[in-house]
């Protein structure tokens, strides 16, 4: 199931394709890599089916969040980069998602990680943090 893009970003905004600004405050669903993959490239099924549930709850209210990955083990950007994949093919179908967080960790190969999430979820908006305040660049 493919879905339509229902935001886009101009000018480090995000705003619906109607053109309405969307404020980010609140948006963020973490998640923990830990909770996504309990070993390489072994994912916690149990965990992905619960967070879709969550996820479609959420857009039964309306309601619309953006994944921000938690980095929460030590591997490389690839093994995190796939786990997140996964998630994303387990929540393909929630609406609710924005799109994911670019956690800081991987910064560097941020285009890496947004080629693979976007080859098959080219609705998806990126999200980093800029600095230690709460400022965001999108992508």
């Amino acid at each position: 199931m493919k879905l339509e893009r229902l935001f886009e970003v101009k000018d480090q905004k995000l705003y619906t394709l109607s053109g309405d600004a969307v404020s980010l405050e609140g948006k963020a669903f973490p998640v923990k890599w830990s909770d996504v993959e309990a070993g390489v490239e072994e994912y916690n099924e149990d965990f992905l089916a619960k967070l879709r549930d969550e996820l479609k709850s959420l857009e039964e209210k309306g309601e619309f969040v953006f994944i921000e990955p938690v980095f929460d083990k030590h591997a490389d950007y690839e093994q995190f980069t796939a786990a997140m994949k996964h998630c994303a093919r387990r929540v393909k179908d929630c609406v609710s998602v924005i799109g994911f967080a670019i956690p800081s960790e991987i910064f560097e190969q941020r285009a890496f990680y947004m080629e693979e999430l976007s080859a098959k979820h080219a609705q998806y908006c990126f999200f980093c943090k800029k600095s230690a305040e709460t400022n965001v660049v999108l992508y």
